[in-house]
């Protein structure tokens, strides 16, 4: 599973990624999460926001900070 989190930088984008980090290491994800500011990538798929949570390629947030609990659910549907 390839999580990658695009940021301008903003605190409640590096919070969200901080729960990833931690998430990832307890339900044993294989790969680490990626924390990218340059949204150049994302603005080119015709994205636009502030953070952009992108699951496997496929765009999961767009400024959104779910809780842990919410986040911790929308991993596990992607390990399915």
């Amino acid at each position: 599973m390839r999580i990658q989190l695009y940021d301008r930088g903003l605190l409640p984008g590096k919070q969200l990624f901080t729960d990833l980090q931690a998430l990832c290491q307890r339900l044993q994800v294989d790969y680490d999460p990626e924390y990218i500011k340059d949204m150049t990538r994302v603005y080119a798929m015709g994205l636009q926001g502030n953070t952009i949570l992108l699951i496997d390629g496929e765009v999961v947030l767009i400024d959104k900070y779910p809780s842990i609990k919410e986040l911790e659910n929308i991993l596990n549907d992607y390990r399915k």
